[in-house]
């Protein structure tokens, strides 16, 4: 196999053997920062708190005033915790694939992103345009890293988020609303529960509301299957003691966005199931809050995550399109997925044309089988290089 595949393993392997769980993220960056400054690469850290950063990571030097990179390679340090899974941190070789937690979600990703560049110099590839991977924290929870880089308005022609795709080009995005729920009763002792009002049973015709909503499919020109955007009823907690009557009863909604449906439009038909429960039960008391157990940071809060979505026109996507039959062998296949990635924010808010695109396949991602198959790393490595490449120019001797 090629020369880079030892390298991509080898910085894969001790990126998760760094545990960074969400909030932890600080060995991986002081390792990533040591590790590329002694590969001659142009190393930052941007502090998003007083101890948490993201590393940028560049090569071609930076960007002159006022102009851009001409790519931004994306990718997150942190990981979920080790869960249900054994030895998480030990990375463990067998046959064509890496265990570890981390190496599909997204550390694999990550260090594809990393030795791309490494390789480029090694080869003494001179860029017209410099390249950045930015190495974020926080994509597991409340996105301060990648808020950073919206807020320092870093600038790209293009970018590319390394999470895993299984080497499908991921072309957009759903977005997600959190909300909480609270319905009030009237507390009471559990032996006379006719003096109370019970929460629980006040949440009851809002609950069939909630669980009755459909929502139209949605098809794209351009990308094939469906979409429709859905509300997962996660948590509902009530009571404090078996012989109280709870006074209060929280429901936790994940709401998930379509591309071209809007955060203001899925308020609107929670707010149509509390209306029609409110007219089954005139006293029923719901107030709405944007709520997720792990979100207490008020900016994300503010903003929320959005749903997006860039075409498979885009002049862009039609690079990273050729480039992956080349290397790969066969036709990209694109789609939009059910769940989030901070594509939006690169869509969104930075308006840099973007695509998903990462080693691994990401229904492992969390799991207790998490492991990333060494082809998918070498060829990764490959593809970003030549993206590289095309984008950002190459100096003719």
């Amino acid at each position: 196999m090629s020369n880079i595949l030892p390298d991509v393993v080898r910085l894969t392997e001790k990126l998760v053997s760094l545990e960074s769980v969400t909030g932890k993220e600080a060995l991986v960056g002081d390792y990533l920062t040591a590790y590329c400054r002694e590969q001659g690469l142009t190393v930052e850290k941007q502090y998003c708190t007083d101890i948490r950063f993201n590393v940028l990571i560049s090569y071609g030097g930076l960007p002159a005033k006022d102009e851009a990179y001409g790519l931004l390679l994306h990718g997150h340090m942190d990981t979920v915790p080790k869960l249900d899974m054994n030895n998480p941190f030990i990375p463990i070789l067998d046959e064509d694939y890496l265990y570890g937690r981390g190496t599909v979600d997204q550390k694999g990703g990550l260090a594809a992103a990393v030795t791309a560049l490494i390789s480029l110099k090694k080869r003494g590839i001179q860029l017209e345009k410099p390249v950045c991977v930015a190495a974020v924290i926080d994509e597991e929870s409340e996105h301060r890293g990648t808020m950073k880089l919206v807020e320092s308005g870093i600038r790209a022609e293009a970018a590319v988020i390394t999470e895993p795709s299984n080497l499908r080009a991921v072309v957009g995005c759903k977005g997600t609303l959190p909300l909480k729920l609270t319905v009030k009763g009237k507390a009471a002792h559990g032996c006379r529960p006719w003096l109370g009002v019970n929460a629980v049973q006040k949440a009851l015709p809002l609950l069939q509301g909630l669980f009755d909503i459909e929502f139209p499919s949605h098809s794209y020109d351009d990308v094939p299957g469906t979409l429709m955007n859905s509300v997962n009823v996660g948590i509902v907690q009530a009571g404090t003691a078996y012989n109280n009557v709870p006074d209060s009863c929280e429901i936790s909604l994940d709401c998930r966005i379509s591309p071209g449906e809007t955060v203001e439009g899925m308020r609107e038909r929670i707010d149509q199931v509390i209306q029609t429960a409110r007219e089954k039960d005139p006293d029923l008391q719901v107030q709405v809050s944007i709520a997720r157990p792990d979100w207490n940071w008020e900016p994300i809060k503010e903003r929320g995550l959005k749903p997006a979505r860039i075409s498979t026109s885009d002049s862009f996507i039609k690079l990273v399109e050729k480039t992956h039959k080349e290397i790969i062998g066969k036709q990209v296949e694109f789609y939009i997925t059910d769940g989030y990635a901070e594509i939006d924010f690169m869509l969104n808010d930075l308006h840099i044309p973007c695509v998903l695109y990462g080693p691994g396949e990401p229904r492992l991602c969390h799991t207790a089988e998490e492991r990333i198959s060494l082809n998918q790393l070498q060829k990764a490595v490959e593809v970003y290089e030549r993206i590289i490449e095309r984008q950002c120019g190459v100096v003719k001797e």
